[in-house]
């Protein structure tokens, strides 16, 4: 089988056209890829869309896929309003985590971290600063300015903080700064710190202001560390006082109550008494105004059987006996007590009589 190729003269006059349409569709390509990217943005679920016309602010676009025009007529930034972002002063920290390895203490940061407190003592003083972007034209183009806002924004917070930690460290003393107002400071500094960036329009937010740690210099620490061993050591006392005075109080007054109500109960017991008592007499009293020598043998014979119930040994006699005989009792020479004879209701007592 035999081919054939036949020259056709038209071929070097076209190659130069196939060259030209090969070159426009690469451009197109380009072009086209440059409208897709330039044209196209995409704005992340925590930041905020900033959109630049030749330069100068348009509009702020919320996270989301966004159309503009292409580059150089919009240019679109991304700001991370959303990241928090943390400063350290005094300290700094190298890996953070479980086991948080912090970076070995410069001249610079313990020139910072020491500060002179309001009775003209010295304190170790580390903090925290955080925060995140809540104005982005603020942020942009009120203080950071388009091309570097980040470290700008960090050297503002940096000279206010430490302006503002100062200060509220010189109003208080060491004690203060050391243990019991810590937070009171935290506080105030997050507060004084948002206002003065408010005033600079910084469109910066601080989310907190931390004191890491606060302790006195290392010349002074081993005096510092017996005054707090020895305030622990009051407040120990003071707290073992307190719970021994609240077990004590209650148990005293439930005491008090109960002797209280002892006494109650006897004097009503006492008072019903007598009264009873007292009615007994008074009923015997209207029977003895009836019949004064019947009621007056029947208390004289009602003594008498009581006393009589606990009496050993009793010999009754009469009193017209005389005489030792009917004394002796031949049956029983044990016994040998003689005593008066007991009178009879109507008789006095006779002094003669022997019991």
């Amino acid at each position: 089988m035999k081919f054939r190729v036949r020259y056709n003269p038209s071929y070097p006059s076209q190659l130069p056209q196939f060259k030209g349409q090969i070159l426009i569709i690469i451009i197109g390509v380009f072009i086209l890829l440059w409208l897709l990217f330039s044209t196209f943005y995409m704005v992340e679920a925590d930041s905020q869309g900033v959109l630049l016309r030749f330069g100068r602010f348009d509009r702020l676009t919320e996270p989301g896929l966004h159309m503009k025009m292409p580059w150089p007529i919009e240019t679109a930034m991304v700001i991370p309003v959303q990241q928090v972002q943390s400063l350290e002063y005094g300290f700094e920290t190298v890996r953070p985590g479980r086991d948080t390895q912090y970076r070995t203490p410069t001249k610079e940061m313990r020139t910072i971290a020491e500060m002179l407190t309001g009775d003209l003592n010295l304190a170790h003083v580390e903090w925290i600063v955080q925060y995140r972007i809540n104005d982005a034209y603020q942020y942009l183009f009120k203080v950071g300015g388009k091309s570097t806002p980040q470290s700008t924004i960090d050297d503002i917070i940096n000279d206010i903080s430490e302006s503002v930690m100062r200060r509220l460290v010189g109003d208080a003393s060491v004690d203060e700064v050391i243990t019991i107002g810590r937070d009171q400071i935290a506080m105030e500094a997050k507060v004084d710190i948002q206002d003065m960036l408010d005033k600079f329009e910084t469109g910066v937010q601080v989310v907190t202001v931390k004191l890491q740690t606060a302790s006195p210099p290392e010349e002074v620490k081993d005096a510092f560390d017996e005054v707090n061993r020895a305030r622990q050591k009051k407040e120990k006392v003071i707290n073992e006082a307190l719970g021994e005075k609240n077990r004590q109080i209650p148990a005293a007054r439930g005491q008090r109550d109960r002797v209280i109500s002892e006494a109650e109960g006897y004097r009503e017991r006492v008072v019903r008494s007598m009264e009873g008592k007292v009615n007994a007499f008074l009923a015997q009293l209207a029977q003895y105004k009836k019949a004064p020598e019947i009621t007056r043998t029947r208390l004289y014979l009602e003594t008498m059987e009581s006393i009589l119930q606990v009496a050993p040994d009793v010999t009754v006699l009469d009193s017209q006996i005389s005489g030792i005989l009917p004394l002796l009792d031949l049956n029983n020479p044990q016994k040998k007590s003689i005593g008066p004879s007991l009178p009879t209701p109507s008789t006095p007592a006779n002094n003669g009589g022997r019991q």
